[in-house]
């Protein structure tokens, strides 16, 4: 029994010093915090089980059993976060094939210094299991929140018409919603499929629309709504008052006559060579979205590969007039090379008056706070240790974002 006893004490002193070991020190490093307000400071950074356990402005008491790294010179900012991802919308019919595509998509995204996404509509199950084994540490990715598609029926035959097949509009989380339907239900079997919201996509009318956000808010969840859901224009997702709206285009559709809108006959009118935004007719709506604490997802990025430059112009607007801003591409990511957020933030900082720690704030804190997240997306003591180690400073060099010296996804040095 003795013996027992002895080998189980030197198993626990050795787990004890193990664990303790596992602090890290990041000494003389200059924060940049993802609040813009906060200037850049120097200071150093105590990372342990995952967590900023303590930043020091001044120094440090002597530590024990830590792994002390000289950061001078270099810059650390919270990950980043893109907050319009599809990782699951179309699957490979080999589940095997198409999880090593994602694993190595995913990975990539890490080594940009992505550390969590937001996909905005996809398979649940297929993402569950995908968050699940990143945050096994199975596979390394960023954290993942996704949303529950709700449309209209019309929309969802319009899609089977397409070519596409499954379960469409009929699962927790492709839900056709039509009126009279029990949208509390819907809400709550959405939820229990791993949902952090529901996207309010299309084919829907204001009385829908405000049920639904109204639904959402009362079950946990958040109501990420398209600026347009047609036939209803922006005001009346604005007058709903969802948690966050995608594609600063969009807004574009509020100018058009009518109460509500035929989808096709809109984007013809958008389209067209003599179309002009009358900034008049957004403007309000921005105020009133900034009243509301509305966030804007404008995939800027998105919107000028597709010639849609109103929403440049929206988001620099929504910017001067208080809205937050979202970090978002709704764009293809590849398994290797360059990642498409960095191609949003530039245009966040070129074409949309966002200054360098505006666009930071965007691609950080104002991610997490869209999916309701207050434990990252700044630097602060008892947030999660997802960072990067920077050899230069972002504020004057965006790029550097995405070239970080190290990442720590979930206090663990990854590259």
């Amino acid at each position: 029994m003795m013996r027992n006893a002895l080998l189980f004490i030197s198993i626990f002193l050795l787990m004890h010093v193990q664990t303790h070991a596992q602090q890290i020190l990041l000494q003389n490093v200059t924060v940049i915090d993802g609040d813009a307000r906060i200037a850049p400071r120097t200071a150093s950074v105590l990372l342990r089980d995952g967590l900023i356990r303590k930043i020091y402005t001044s120094a440090s008491r002597k530590l024990t059993n830590t792994r002390i790294i000289d950061c001078t010179g270099k810059y650390l900012v919270p990950g980043m976060m893109d907050a319009h991802v599809h990782l699951a919308t179309v699957l490979d019919d080999d589940l095997r094939k198409a999880r090593l595509l994602t694993d190595s998509i995913i990975s990539n995204m890490v080594r940009h210094g992505i550390t969590t996404v937001r996909d905005m509509a996809g398979n649940a199950p297929y993402l569950a299991a995908l968050k699940s084994d990143v945050r096994a540490g199975k596979t390394i990715g960023p954290d993942i929140y996704y949303a529950a598609q709700f449309a209209g029926p019309g929309y969802f035959d319009m899609i089977r018409r397409s070519g596409r097949d499954g379960d469409l509009g009929n699962s927790a989380w492709y839900k056709a919603i039509i009126p009279g339907m029990d949208v509390t239900r819907a809400v709550k079997e959405a939820k229990a499929a791993g949902v952090t919201g529901l996207k309010i996509y299309a084919d829907l009318d204001a009385q829908l629309i405000k049920d639904l956000t109204v639904a959402a808010r009362k079950a946990g969840l958040k109501a990420w709504s398209h600026a347009a859901v047609f036939p209803c224009k922006p005001g009346a997702i604005v007058a709903a008052g969802v948690n966050s709206m995608s594609h600063a285009n969009d807004f574009a559709f509020q100018q058009l006559p009518g109460d509500t809108l035929e989808i096709g006959k809109a984007w013809q009118a958008l389209y067209k060579k003599d179309f002009r935004l009358d900034t008049l007719v957004q403007i309000p709506l921005l105020q009133e979205m900034a009243r509301k604490g509305i966030f804007l997802d404008p995939t800027v990025f998105h919107a000028e590969n597709n010639r849609m430059h109103s929403a440049a112009i929206v988001t620099r607007l929504a910017h001067v007039h208080g809205v937050k801003v979202v970090a978002g591409t709704d764009w293809i990511y590849h398994t290797s090379g360059e990642v498409p957020l960095l191609q949003e933030m530039l245009l966040l900082q070129s074409k949309c008056g966002l200054n360098a720690a505006a666009v930071i704030e965007a691609a950080t804190l104002n991610g997490a706070q869209v999916c309701g997240l207050t434990d990252r997306g700044a630097i602060r003591k008892g947030m999660r240790a997802d960072l990067l180690l920077l050899s230069g400073n972002p504020l004057q060099d965006l790029k550097l974002l995405f070239q970080p010296e190290q990442v720590f996804l979930n206090g663990k040095k990854l590259y």
